[in-house]
């Protein structure tokens, strides 16, 4: 059996990381709306792209 690659398996972003760390403690959601579902897709950079591409379509 094949090692897995680096590309399979990225070595994490430490900024992703931070971020998501601060999610889970709870220091995201005190700045949105209770109605907001505490409910979220794992951080990584495509979704951090795909949230500066729908941000800019607003400005």
């Amino acid at each position: 059996m094949a090692a897995p690659t680096a590309a399979v398996h990225p070595a994490p972003d430490e900024g992703l990381t931070e971020l998501e760390e601060t999610i889970h403690r709870g220091g995201f959601w005190r700045l949105v709306p209770e109605s907001v579902p505490r409910v979220y897709a794992r951080v990584d950079r495509p979704l951090l792209a795909h949230v500066e591409t729908c941000q800019r379509r607003l400005a």
